[in-house]
């Protein structure tokens, strides 16, 4: 149902966004469409309305009908008041991200998420965020001695760009959902003084929490040290919202590129990247088509010296990495990958030499998580294509590439 008519028939229902659900441990993780939802949630509760508090519901013992990611559904104002009066739900205070924790094992009442929401029509706001739609005046300077680090930070993506010691490009600054604060502000201590030194510019592959965990819990000081924000133009729900909203008051606007993906001829088949630079640079910026699966609408970028490259891919499928961005990379060199998704799903392993590419080094950021990162079949085809395959888990420390 599109958003205008079920506004007009279910004006009371509150409209929220499915983060995460795992149907086989009962787990749901939402959040909320915008401030207005989020204050008729807080108001049912009782609860003072707090905007800076963390907004994201997780839901245990949930035994309810399946749903799906990354998708809009209204909840019934009575199924909240239900959860208010029978003391279901707790609020947490160590999290960034999680601000209420329900436990449904003693819920006897209806479903709970009613009606899926599309978005995609012309009387919707979708959440657009404002920036230059176009990279054609940054450049990096990245002529001295350049090393890539696939930083160890548990069950997300943080990864960085040095030249000649000094931090140039940081793509993605997660890490685990259900890290505490103080796990959060210990993984930025340790970047925050050089950050602000060096003023890296800041690539975010996607709006996924573990993919910018550890910007929310950035200060207002640490967050103004990124020369520049490039990042996807539309964010799925209030935290996202929020975090570019905040980072936007923070940088010049001539420094925050929002990127539109490119629009899909067809629905069907892959969901196809474009260069939106010169491929002949160092850094090269793939901007992604369309698709409802925000991992796989990504932005990516690749590193390349005359001896070495380094794909980043975030949350991409190995195919669009092989037909997209391999080829552009066909010259004799040792070509390096952060694995996509955390060595979860990727789609159909297809990771095809354009001819005179030695497969070097595939490294997974990866941490303690309940699904199953990472997959054997990807880690079993990685190791029949790549000299050497490594994980964060297995690393004292973050891992370095020289280039």
């Amino acid at each position: 149902m599109y958003l205008k008519y079920h506004k007009a028939r279910f004006p009371e229902d509150i409209l929220i966004y499915i983060e995460e659900f795992n149907k086989e441990d009962h787990y749901v993780l939402f959040d909320f469409y915008d401030s207005n939802e989020f204050e008729a949630f807080s108001s049912t509760l009782d609860n003072d309305y707090d905007l800076n508090q963390a907004t994201m519901v997780r839901i245990v013992n949930y035994n309810k009908r399946t749903i799906r990611e990354n998708t809009y559904y209204s909840i019934k104002r009575e199924t909240v008041v239900y959860w208010r009066e029978n003391n279901l739900v707790v609020q947490t205070e160590d999290s960034f991200l999680i601000g209420f924790t329900i436990d449904m094992s003693e819920y006897d009442f209806e479903e709970v998420f009613m009606h899926s929401v599309s978005l995609n029509d012309p009387f919707s706001f979708n959440h657009l965020m404002y920036g230059k739609r176009d990279i054609e005046d940054l450049d990096f300077d990245l002529s001295g001695k350049l090393s890539v680090i696939v930083r160890n930070i548990g069950q997300g993506n943080w990864n960085e760009i040095l030249n000649d010691d000094s931090y140039s490009i940081v793509y993605d600054c997660g890490t685990f959902m259900n890290a505490k604060k103080v796990d959060v502000r210990a993984l930025i201590n340790t970047r925050s003084h050089d950050y602000i030194k060096d003023k890296p510019s800041l690539f975010l592959s996607h709006w996924d929490k573990d993919h910018y965990h550890c910007l929310i819990g950035m200060t207002d000081a640490e967050l103004s040290s990124f020369s520049n924000f490039i990042c996807r133009d539309n964010v799925p729900n209030i935290t996202s919202r929020k975090l570019y909203s905040r980072i936007r008051s923070l940088i010049p606007s001539n420094n925050l590129y929002s990127i539109p993906a490119d629009t899909r001829s067809s629905r069907g088949g892959m969901t196809f990247l474009r260069p939106l630079n010169n491929i002949k640079k160092q850094l090269v910026i793939y901007n992604s088509q369309y698709h409802k699966d925000r991992n796989i609408s990504g932005i990516f970028i690749s590193l390349k010296t005359a001896k070495s490259s380094v794909i980043f891919s975030g949350d991409a499928h190995y195919s669009q990495i092989s037909q997209c961005i391999l080829p552009d990379l066909n010259y004799k060199h040792n070509h390096n990958l952060i694995v996509p998704h955390h060595g979860g799903k990727g789609g159909k392993y297809e990771y095809n030499n354009p001819g005179k590419v030695f497969f070097d080094n595939a490294i997974i950021s990866v941490g303690k998580n309940k699904y199953g990162h990472p997959i054997p079949y990807y880690v079993n085809a990685l190791k029949s294509d790549f000299k050497v395959t490594t994980t964060t888990t297995s690393s004292i420390g973050d891992i370095i590439i020289n280039l």
